[in-house]
């Protein structure tokens, strides 16, 4: 948090390691694994792991990203729900992100994927905030628990005043409609703290 530097939580990241053992980030392969229709496959898996990792290690807090399809996907929801059912100690310290260029593409079938999964004990994050084109009625009908900012206003943040500017606005905005705001990125302490965000690892 900005008040205190504790982290509120840490973020699983999928990676793949070549025959080399170069790591491979999501965005070289995630795009092929949508295209071949196996992404939701991929999703489930994470799910699976991060469930684990939270009922190994009941003092942390987990967030992980999906795919824009898995939001529209209701047996990956229906896999949720049965997985976090009378286990509330897990689900509240599971938070579920997508992104905003996600969420826009269909924004009523977001807004039910977002009440589910809320309903379910879990919170969600709106992923890459500022980089779409979220309208205010469209960010109130999401009813996020929390908005991630974009990392291209986070980066060079102290010597970026225009950023800076930019960056308050958005905070202004999420804060006015009761969401907690994280940089997407990793801004100087100093900076971050001035501008209010919170922290995540």
């Amino acid at each position: 948090m900005a008040e205190t530097e504790e982290v509120d939580h840490y973020e699983c990241l999928l990676r793949m390691r070549t025959p080399s053992g170069r790591i491979v980030p999501a965005s070289e392969f995630v795009p092929v694994i949508e295209q071949l229709g196996f992404i939701r496959l991929i999703d489930r898996y994470v799910l699976d792991k991060v469930v684990e990792e939270l009922a190994a290690h009941p003092e942390v807090r987990l967030g992980f990203n999906i795919s824009g399809l898995t939001a529209a996907d209701r047996p990956w929801l229906r896999a949720l729900v049965m997985q976090l059912r009378n286990r509330p100690d897990i689900a509240s310290r599971l938070i579920v992100e997508i992104t905003e260029t996600a969420a826009l593409y269909d924004i009523e079938e977001s807004a039910r994927f977002v009440n589910a999964v809320r309903h379910a004990g879990c919170s969600v994050a709106l992923d890459d905030f500022g980089a779409g084109h979220t309208s205010l009625r469209h960010l109130q009908s999401l009813a996020v628990d929390t908005v991630k900012i974009d990392g291209s206003f986070i980066r060079n943040l102290a010597g970026n005043p225009d950023n800076q500017v930019f960056l308050r606005h958005l905070l202004g905005l999420a804060k006015g409609f009761g969401f907690a705001p994280w940089p997407n990125a990793s801004p100087a302490r100093k900076t971050r703290r001035s501008c209010g965000a919170r922290a995540s690892a």
